[in-house]
Formats: structure tokens, C-alpha cells, sequence
């Protein structure tokens, strides 16, 4: 227990020590710096993404240390660490000149080979209690990639909020290291706390108003580490009760990604395209303070972290209740945040989500091609007549919305004079499908304005 809070206090001197050197530095070179632009980025000035540098610093710290004291688990420490490395230093090439979705989830596959065939890896399920235990077999690659690969980015997509990504990897690392202490896996426990406490000190920088962000390196590294340590957790191979906790204790971010990935899938976008409307979007626009959603989604985080130990400490006999849980928060988040009110809003997107479908993919379709209309175009004025003519394509035109049923929608960028569109809408629902096809064009209208600044409607 000791060694645990040696590592745990000692990381987090670590991370007071680095992460203030490093945000001065990434003021003075501009390096990996993350602008506003007013459409998702809501930060009044250009902020760091760069919070995963000291993580990463700290980790190569730690597991130095586990090798020196335990030589014995040299093998097995070089596997994760290594792989983390590389997961992260893809990420951080993203923070600093961003890549494309297909190449990083390409990446991450190949990372996730590449642990596979090094040993980190699922053979067995067992159940927690030990009732039975069945073997694999050929689905041990699959389900070991899809675990490696789905939980960097779960804490990915989470990460769109001060405080929030930082918050679920230091209560997933606790519990992990809990875990693995219960076990006497010391090694698993110390890399855990380890994690724990540089979090803690990156948290201290990234709680509203965040001075350092993540950024996809940290995301990547710290969802990374969690899906390690409870693959490292498992004894002999086998996936034992530190899975399941891991499952459970993830309930809330896997419940978000889940409504972000059907919701997109329904309307038409890609999978990864961001939008605007994840759990903490939706408690936002309900009008609570940043901190304050922070906090009920820490109290969330932490109910579900102990009913996810109480399945470890019981050998799986309150896994029912656990099971109860999570689907009663799932229940009232669909509720209380109004993704549906009622069996008939569940009827009506379902209903609509064909001829939508359409809509969105040609919008999708004309918005790439204006993203390449802005390296054609010579002229701020004949790029503005071909992204009207496309507007006008989709169902925008020009112009504040009439006495009708019509909505208004603008397209902006930090602040400057709106491009402001009108649509055909007889309900709210109709209102927030065109704001959503305008914001296709949210990229071109950014990229325009880089190339001409003096560029207005």
C-alpha cells in the first residue's frame, strides 16, 4: 500500500512540475495550439492540446520504476508501454497536424495487432463468481482488438468538456488500481496510481476554465492504459470480474457514445462526425454551469465505479443489480435530456431518418466539394457564389427567414458578420435538421475565411 501512494504523490508532483512548463512553452512556439473558431470550439483564446505529453513522461517514469523493482515483469510492462507509446505519438500527430478519421482508426488497429500478438490479449471469459469459464478460441483476436480499440475511443468522443476526460480516466484508474491492489497484482496497482496522480495534476489545468487540453494523444493514451491495466488485471489470460467492472464503471461515456454513434448512424452522418449533442452538450443547453455538470457527472462516474467494484468484492452476485443500474441511468438520461420525450418521438425519427438520409449525404457531398472549391477559387467573391449555389441545392437560401414557418440559420467564424440562411421548418425538429445541414458547411466557411480574412457576406 505504501509503494501505491508513493506512486500515486509522486506523480502528481510530476505532473505540477511539467504541465506548468509546458503550457508556458506551447504559448511561446505556438505549438500544438488548439483556436477558437466559434463552432465547437467555444474557448475565448487559443488554449494547448497538448496534456498528454506529461502523462505519457510520467507513465515512461513508472514503468522504469516497476522494471527496476519487479525485473520480473520486464516482458509484460515493455508490451504496454510500448504500445501506448505509439498510440499515443499517432495522437499527438493529430494535435499537431491533424489527420484524417480513416487513417488514425486504421492506426489504432495495427496498435492493437501489434499488443495482440505480443501477449495482451483475451483467451478466456470467466464468470466472476467462477461458475464457468468458456474458451475463446478464434474470437480472442476480435474481441481483444475491438477492446483496445473501443475504449481509447470512448475517452476520445468524451473529451469535449473542461475537466471531463481527465475526471473519467483518474476515477477509471483508481478503481483499476483498487482492483489490482484487492488482487495482489502490485505491479498493475502501481501503474494505476501512477496514472491516477498525473491526472490529478493534470486536472488542476484542464478544470474550467482549462488552461492545457488532452488533446487525442492523451485521450488515446490514458483510454489505452485503462484497457491495459484490465487486460494485465485478468488472471492467467482469462477475463475475470476486473473486466466487467471495467464495463460498468464506463457506463455513462459508453452510454453517450452509444446514443452519438445511432443518432449519427439515423441521420445520415459519418460515425465520427462531432456534433453538439453528447450528455454534457445536453445539460449545458439546460442551463448549468460548467462545474456543476462536472460534478453530476463525477457523481455519476463514482456510483457506477463502486457498483462496478461491489461485482469484483462479490464475485459477481450483485451483478444483477448492477445490471438494473445502468439501465435505469440510461433510461433517465434519454428521458430527462430529451432525446425522446415519448414512444411517438421514437416512431417519428425513425419515420423521417429515410428521406433525411438523403438530404444529409448530399449536403455531406456538396460541403466536400466546397472544401475544395476554397483551394480553387481565386476570389473571395467567386467562392461565395459557388457556396451559395450550393446552399440553395440543399434547401438554404440567402436571407433572414420570412413571416412563415421558416427558420433562420448563420453560419460563423470567431465572431465575424454571419452568413445568415433560411429554411423551410414547421416544428423545432425541422429547426435543428437544417441548423445540422448547415453546419456541413461549417469547414469550408472556416477554411475560407483562413484564406481570406477580409471575407464577408
Amino acid at each position: 500500500m505504501i509503494n501505491s501512494l508513493l506512486f500515486f504523490f509522486a506523480s502528481i508532483v510530476a505532473g505540477l512540475l511539467l504541465y506548468p512548463a509546458l503550457i508556458a512553452w506551447a504559448q511561446r512556439s505556438a505549438m500544438g495550439l488548439d483556436a477558437p473558431d466559434s463552432l465547437r470550439k467555444k474557448h475565448t483564446a487559443p488554449i494547448p492540446r497538448l496534456g498528454g505529453v506529461p502523462v505519457m513522461i510520467v507513465l515512461l517514469l513508472c514503468t522504469a520504476a516497476l522494471m527496476f523493482l519487479r525485473p520480473e515483469v520486464m516482458g509484460e510492462w515493455s508490451v504496454v508501454i510500448g504500445c501506448a507509446t505509439l498510440i499515443f505519438s499517432m495522437g499527438l500527430w493529430d494535435d499537431i497536424r491533424p489527420l484524417s478519421a480513416k487513417v488514425k482508426f486504421l492506426g489504432q488497429i495495427g496498435v492493437a495487432l501489434l499488443a495482440y500478438s505480443m501477449g495482451l490479449q483475451v483467451d478466456k471469459v470467466t464468470y466472476p463468481g467462477g461458475n464457468f469459464t468458456t474458451d475463446l478460441g478464434v474470437w480472442s483476436l476480435p474481441i481483444t482488438v475491438f477492446w483496445l480499440i473501443a475504449i481509447p475511443n470512448i475517452v476520445n468522443l468524451i473529451d469535449g468538456f473542461d475537466g471531463l476526460a481527465g475526471g473519467l480516466g483518474l476515477f477509471m484508474s483508481v478503481t483499476l488500481g483498487v482492483v489490482a491492489f484487492a488482487s495482489e497484482q502490485l505491479p498493475v496497482a502501481w501503474f494505476s496510481f501512477t496514472l491516477a496522480g498525473v491526472l490529478v495534476a493534470f486536472l488542476m489545468f484542464n478544470f474550467p476554465p482549462a488552461k492545457i487540453f488532452l488533446g487525442d494523444g492523451g485521450a488515446y493514451l490514458v483510454g489505452f492504459c485503462i484497457a491495459a491495466i484490465s487486460l494485465r488485471s485478468s488472471n492467467k489470460g482469462s477475463v475475470a470480474a476486473v473486466l466487467f467492472v471495467t464495463v460498468v464503471a464506463l457506463g455513462l461515456p459508453i452510454l453517450d457514445t452509444t446514443l452519438a454513434l445511432l443518432r449519427r448512424a439515423l441521420r445520415g452522418f459519418p460515425l465520427f462526425h462531432a456534433d453538439d449533442e453528447h450528455i454534457h452538450h445536453r445539460l449545458e443547453k439546460l442551463g448549468l454551469s460548467k462545474r456543476r455538470i462536472l460534478l453530476m457527472v463525477y457523481g455519476v462516474c463514482v456510483v457506477l465505479s463502486l457498483v462496478g467494484l461491489s461485482i469484483f468484492w462479490s464475485q459477481g452476485r450483485t451483478m444483477p443489480i448492477a445490471i438494473g443500474v445502468v439501465f435505469l441511468l440510461a433510461a433517465f438520461a434519454v428521458h430527462y435530456l430529451r432525446y425522446f420525450t415519448g414512444w411517438q418521438d421514437f416512431q417519428k425519427l425513425f419515420g423521417t431518418s429515410g428521406g433525411r438520409r438523403k438530404v444529409v449525404r448530399y449536403a455531406l457531398l456538396q460541403a466536400r466539394l466546397m472544401d475544395m472549391e476554397v483551394d480553387r477559387c481565386e476570389t473571395p467573391g467567386e467562392f461565395q457564389s459557388v457556396l451559395l449555389t450550393a446552399l440553395r441545392r440543399v434547401g438554404l437560401e440567402e436571407g433572414s427567414a420570412g413571416v412563415g414557418k421558416e427558420c433562420e440559420v448563420r453560419l460563423s467564424y470567431n465572431g465575424d458578420q454571419p452568413l445568415v440562411l433560411h429554411a423551410p421548418s414547421a416544428n423545432e425538429d425541422n429547426a435543428a435538421h437544417w441548423r445540422r445541414i448547415a453546419h456541413c458547411f461549417a469547414p469550408a466557411w472556416k477554411k475560407a475565411h483562413e484564406k481570406w480574412p477580409d471575407i464577408a457576406p
